[in-house]
């Protein structure tokens, strides 16, 4: 006798087996992010609109973000927005990520990024406030006790940078420039990231 598999749910659907005697099967499949976004677990970080009004010719801090979530958060991109340096433009700017960074002004002066948002416009989730992303300030300098994970060019306009980041409880990044340039210039920074799905586990 023929062996049948019958729909789980209500047992009135079989599963097709065509000539060949191969199973035909329908499913769809979407990426970890798609699928965070759809449960409102991806945000948009960003700094808003920063000036630097003085010469802009060492590192300082644009953004810094610090995970407090019980899951994993999962940075898939960078954007920097560099406006019109003024002055004598020596150089590309130069954008530093920086791995787990311990101390410095933008993290004493704890300034909130002005966008926060939750990428699913009807979720209600938001991250924890001790999860922290702060936004720097002119004359606010580099942090320290961090390492240097990559370093960018960038001319006047804006850098997407593609980057696969895990940041795990505890663990935090911070976002630097250096204008090279003796005027000033507006930037702002981003982080395109998502909380992973415990579930999803290599």
């Amino acid at each position: 006798m023929a062996e049948q598999i019958l729909d789980g749910t209500t047992g009135a659907s079989r599963a097709r087996v065509d000539n060949n005697n191969q199973l035909h099967t329908f499913a769809v499949t979407e990426t970890e992010q798609r699928q965070a976004a759809v449960v409102g677990n991806e945000y948009n970080i960003n700094t808003g609109s920063i000036a630097f009004s003085s010469a802009s010719t060492t590192r300082t801090t644009i953004l810094y973000f610090k995970n407090d979530e019980d899951d994993d958060y999962v940075i898939t991109a960078v954007a920097v927005g560099l406006g019109t340096r003024s002055a004598t433009v020596s150089d590309a700017a130069n954008i530093w990520v920086v791995k787990n960074p311990l101390s410095g002004t933008t993290i004493t002066n704890a300034n909130n990024v002005d966008i926060n948002s939750n990428t699913n416009f009807g979720s209600s989730k938001s991250l924890k406030t001790t999860t922290l992303a702060y936004k720097g300030a002119d004359g606010e300098g580099a942090t320290s006790g961090g390492a240097d994970h990559a370093l960018l060019y960038m001319s006047d306009g804006r850098l997407y940078a593609s980057l696969n980041i895990v940041i795990p409880r505890g663990g935090s990044l911070a976002i630097e420039i250096d204008g090279n340039t003796s005027g000033g210039f507006n930037v702002y920074g981003a982080l395109i990231g998502y909380l992973k799905d415990p579930r999803n586990q290599e």
